[in-house]
């Protein structure tokens, strides 16, 4: 199954290189409930509801087979008639599989593909691949008018977390790991605004309007919210600002590894810039990664049938296709687009389409909204009161990290990024000076900056952003930040007003911290044991060992000193113990098996003798 998703990952990467910015965790594991809570939050004036602004990934969409059946859904808040239920994209495909042109065209493609394994020319057909496109990506493909299928809903829950259903509750607690910081809140005063990933940021922006106006503040008797936009959904948030943060309706704003600039990976897909080391991942490196040990080497080799220039206009054009046929046609998407490129993508890609006018005009004010960000947010925070706090991840190239994303190495900024891998820190830190990650700045930029601003590792100035005494990074922390729990209870003591700045006394949070990753000992190490607990027992050395193991996790978890390496070794320390226990069996050897040093060899010979080239480019040279 691992191997699958991995094929699954590489294949949705080539189709659409930007399943980004918080990508929702497995479906196929639940998080924990969360304990009952009372509290006597909200008996100040100033204790405000708290609304979760959603990143990519973390609203659930569900297909219906007929308005109707959706329309009744929605009516009875449930989603017993639904068909499927994805969180990105659009996960049935069988609705495909029973159309007649989808193998026409796909039969097309096929053969036109191994023709141009065997030529110097590409001849996969254009209109056919677009055809595929049109076809599997139809309910995510929105209208002239920025809107989805009416069959397809994405549920906005109008009530507090409190009234959630179960379903409802687990998709939350899924995306947004909170279970252990929202006990002095209290669920009556926690809310979620959720959209399709696949919308239009205006129509979702006056839709939190709403949300705000009419559910949060008459269900609370509160005059004013808190945002905390996540990742994308911090697009969401500065159309809101630029439309409507002068109503006095918001008290503070703390994004984590928000958008604001949106992200310069999303830029190169459209401009089809890639990095000058592309052909060397291609050939020999980001596959293997992505499918893993050992067929990874073996799809290496067989890549170089394909003459070079011939295999990069096939890629040129199956990702052309998605940036033609979805991606631009989305306001929603346009939205990331960094406002200092978006000049250049708009005569390349939007000027004199008739087709994608109401695309024009939206993404037209969204970079209006981007290019006066600072402007706007300085006049709230001094005339309306409104205070900004940032949270983020820095010191990754993009795709430097996790396996799912290493398909992002192959474009142009990645080269020259700092990054959660996903979005650039000058954009989750709104206006942040950086060097490349894994350099520093050179001594007259540091002796001329005021070092308590600047990064352990010197890489990242955040004297020039926006906030600077308002913004906490996390070393080394991929942009999945929702499970380093000390950047969660952080944004959380922000929300509540109890830290009003990194120089305050009651400010526990180092300023510059290290990353942390508790997805495997709150997701699966704990939920694990405790259903092996409900058929087996343990002695008491066992018990001992449990209580010694589950002690160093607490004192983890409580300290909000970040430490990577340590941290790292007590879920080490956690996972061995439930190997001796039997939870988990044994990996036993864990020497590469014969297959994988074989095709490696083959691999790392190949490259050798031929380079980041095909097998007849050489010969023809």
């Amino acid at each position: 199954m691992k191997k699958i998703k991995k094929i699954v990952s590489l294949i949705l990467c080539f189709a659409l290189a930007f399943s980004l910015l918080v990508p929702a965790v497995s479906a196929d594991t639940a998080e924990p409930e969360a304990p009952a809570q009372t509290s006597s939050y909200g008996d100040s004036d100033t204790d405000y509801p708290i609304v979760f602004v959603t990143g990519i990934g973390q609203s659930y969409s569900y297909l219906y087979k007929s308005e109707e059946d959706a329309k009744a859904d929605i009516e009875a808040n449930e989603t017993d008639r639904a068909t499927a239920r994805w969180n990105l994209f659009c996960n049935d495909f069988s609705f495909a599989l029973k159309e007649p042109r989808f193998w026409l065209n796909a039969l097309s493609v096929l053969g036109t593909f191994l023709l141009s394994a065997v030529t110097d020319h590409n001849f996969v057909s254009k209109s056919a691949v677009d055809n595929i496109v049109k076809i599997l990506f139809r309910y995510n493909t929105v209208d002239e008018n920025g809107e989805l299928p009416p069959v397809v809903v994405t549920p906005r829950m109008s009530y507090p977390l409190s009234q959630y259903t179960e379903e409802q509750r687990d998709n939350f607690f899924r995306t947004i790991p909170c279970h252990n910081v929202i006990g002095e809140i209290g669920e009556d005063y926690i809310y979620c605004f959720n959209y399709s990933a696949f919308s239009d940021t205006y129509k979702n922006s006056e839709a939190l309007n709403t949300f705000i106006n009419d559910s949060v503040l008459p269900q609370t008797g509160k005059d004013k919210v808190v945002l905390i936009p996540m990742s994308m959904g911090a697009s969401v948030v500065s159309a809101y600002l630029q439309d409507y943060g002068t109503q006095g309706k918001i008290a503070r704003v703390v994004s984590i590894v928000g958008a604001w600039h949106g992200s310069d990976v999303f830029a190169d897909l459209i401009e089809m810039k890639f990095s000058q080391n592309a052909p060397e991942l291609l050939y020999n490196g980001v596959v293997s990664d992505l499918i893993g040990e050992p067929w990874g080497y073996l799809v290496n080799v067989a890549l170089r049938i394909f003459p070079k220039a011939t295999l990069r206009s096939i890629i040129d054009e199956l990702l052309n296709s998605i940036v033609e046929n979805l991606v631009i046609k989305t306001p929603s998407l346009c939205a990331l687009i960094p406002y200092t490129r978006y000049q250049a993508i708009r005569a390349a890609r939007l000027e004199g389409r008739e087709d994608l006018s109401y695309v024009t005009k939206t993404a037209d004010k969204y970079y209006l909204a981007q290019k006066n960000l600072k402007e706007t947010v300085s006049t709230l925070n001094s005339d309306y009161g409104v205070d900004f706090f940032y949270i983020a991840g820095y010191g990754l190239k993009f795709g430097g990290f996790s396996d799912d994303y290493k398909f992002f190495q192959f474009f142009e900024t990645a080269d020259t990024t700092n990054s959660d891998e996903i979005i650039q820190i000058s954009s989750t830190v709104p206006d942040s000076t950086f060097v490349k990650a894994g350099e520093s700045f050179d001594g007259s930029y540091l002796s001329s900056h005021d070092a308590a601003y600047i990064t352990p590792e010197k890489d990242v100035d955040i004297s020039t952003s926006f906030f600077p005494d308002r913004s906490w990074l996390f070393s080394g922390q991929k942009h999945e930040l929702e499970y380093n729990n000390t950047a969660i209870r952080l944004a959380l003591d922000l929300a509540l007003g109890k830290i009003t700045s990194s120089n305050d006394e009651n400010n526990i949070y180092p300023r510059f911290n290290e990353s942390r990753d508790l997805k495997r000992l709150n997701r699966n190490y704990r939920p694990d044991l405790e259903k092996w607990l409900e058929t087996n027992s343990l002695s008491d050395e066992q018990k001992a060992l449990l209580e010694k193991n589950e002690a160093a996790a607490s004192e983890m978890e409580e300290s909000v000193l970040n430490r990577r390496e340590a941290d790292d070794k007590v879920l080490d320390d956690y996972e061995a113990m439930l190997v001796s226990f039997g939870v988990y069996s044994s990996d036993g050897d864990s020497s590469p098996s014969f297959a994988t040093k074989a095709l490696k060899g083959l691999n790392d010979t190949v490259y050798k003798i031929f380079g980041a080239k095909g097998f007849a480019d050489i010969f023809r040279k």
